[in-house]
């Protein structure tokens, strides 16, 4: 009876890894095809012209910071770069115990105003202050109660002057070209109602006045691990998922809304810690109740360099954070699962976040164990036990591989051949311990789900890398 049982278990895993081994297959060839598409395009594409008076569309920033002191200065002074004709930056300082405010006034030279705020729910402001930078551009920095990043944003829309808004997180770098590229979408379709960015891992780049003036290879095993997985997801799955509307996620580090749309649904959930998603599908939710006309797009080309954790601690309660986020959305938005009124979004994108999204890390920490632990009790043979390992083990490298080749052919051959190499090694090795450490921290969301579904763990920041400290190697 305890073989048939374990059979059963076994045949399962089995078959789960099998469809989520094709499915991601046919997500990379999908993307493979749909970037080189892209790319041939260009060669013969006239870029909109969004600088005309007649085309383009201002564009607030909004930039939630909570104990940002190190980093949310960089962030500002990238934005002061970008190539858009008209766009404000509102920094939103979430009640920070440490300097972030007083930073941000006294680089930027700001002073206090008193101003009236329109209202999407949210805490109280506390001061407000004004300035310009770059002799056009105006800044704007909000001190407000406490009440975590969506409440931020909210306050943020509030402040906000203009039709479209861009969240960005305060450790995050944009090239000079992001903001074009991520508005790009909405001008080329006037149904597009948000846009996401594409995010790679800045620990280890060199960014000079909004430009990428050199890419190191990573140092940090757990950064390497990370840049492989951001490759792997901004370039094939996204990618496949834009082609038929059905992308669930826009990553709360960029992303692109049109404000009237995101007022519509009430703003940000301020009692979730996955806001970005939540907002996504609440966003697909309203326009398929209401038969409306939308599109929720995704552009690879709008690059947003953003920190990864480098501490065992801060990525495991950013992966656990995030699968919390994920648990939160999926159940809140239940009736959308396979209802066939949501189109692809609840037959497919719903199914496949809840299927190899949510339920995936089970396979990863229990079923790799569960297999091997029946190979050596004597219930099973090892020609099963080697095709699950080499499914297993073999398609995450593949697409892995792909990915890393792909980013590479995408954006003008940005890694060295060291780089190229050393992230091919270790997308061989990430299936020995990284993958099932990942999913553990992902396993424990669902057991302090209720405890900590409200609890937003703070990771390490840093300092992003100046040409200064490089300009002598």
């Amino acid at each position: 009876m305890m073989k048939l049982i374990i059979d059963a278990i076994n045949i399962f895993f089995f078959y789960y890894v099998f469809i989520y081994a094709i499915v991601f297959f046919i997500s990379t060839i999908s993307s493979v095809l749909e970037l080189n598409e892209d790319i041939r395009k260009r060669k013969y594409f006239n870029r909109l012209s969004i600088t005309s008076n007649d085309n383009y569309v201002p564009v607030s920033i909004l930039v939630p910071a909570y104990n940002e002191e190190s980093t949310v200065a960089d962030c500002i002074e990238s934005l002061a770069y970008q190539d858009y004709p008209d766009y404000e930056i509102i920094v939103i300082d979430d009640g920070s115990s440490d300097n972030t405010s007083s930073v941000v006034v006294d680089r930027f030279n700001l002073k206090k105003v008193a101003k009236p705020i329109r209202r999407v729910e949210c805490k109280n402001e506390e001061s407000i202050y004004e300035g310009v930078i770059n002799d056009k551009i105006k800044i704007t920095l909000v001190r407000k109660e406490n009440g975590g990043k969506a409440d931020a944003l909210n306050m943020g829309i509030n402040v906000s002057n203009y039709p479209l808004f861009i969240s960005l997180d305060a450790d995050s770098i944009l090239q000079k070209d992001s903001l074009t590229n991520i508005v790009m979408p909405y001008m080329e379709d006037d149904t597009t109602i948000a846009v996401g960015g594409n995010i790679k891992v800045s620990n280890s780049v060199v960014l000079d006045n909004g430009e990428v003036v050199r890419i190191l290879t990573p140092k940090n095993l757990l950064v390497i691990f990370q840049t492989i997985e951001y490759f792997r997801v901004f370039l094939t799955t996204r990618v496949w998922f834009n082609k038929f509307n059905g992308n669930l996620i826009i990553s709360g580090a960029f992303g692109l809304f049109k404000k009237s749309s995101v007022i519509n649904v009430g703003g940000y959930d301020t009692n979730t810690i996955g806001e970005d998603m939540d907002l996504v599908v609440k966003l697909h939710s309203f326009y398929r109740k209401n038969k409306l006309q939308y599109s929720i797009k995704y552009s690879h080309k709008a690059i947003c360099w953003s920190q990864v954790p480098e501490k065992y601690k801060d990525l495991k309660n950013q992966r656990r954070r995030w699968h919390i986020g994920l648990i939160t959305s999926l159940y809140t938005h239940k009736y959308i699962l396979l209802n066939i009124k949501y189109g692809l979004v609840g037959v497919f994108s719903f199914l496949y976040f809840t299927v190899f999204e949510m339920l995936s890390c089970i396979v990863d920490v229990f079923g790799l164990g569960v297999i091997i632990l029946s190979y050596f009790l004597g219930f099973l043979n090892i020609d099963f036990l080697f095709t699950f390992l080499l499914i297993y083990i073999g398609y995450s490298i593949v697409i892995s591989i792909a990915a890393i080749i792909l980013e590479n052919y995408s954006f003008k051959n940005t890694l060295n051949f060291k780089s190229i190499f050393i992230y091919i090694i270790f997308s061989v090795l990430e299936s020995f311990g990284y993958r099932q450490v990942c999913g553990w921290f992902r396993l424990s969301g669902f057991f302090g789900y209720r405890k900590r579904k409200y609890q937003w763990s703070k990771i390490t920041r840093k300092s992003q890398n100046k040409i200064t400290n490089f300009e002598n190697l």
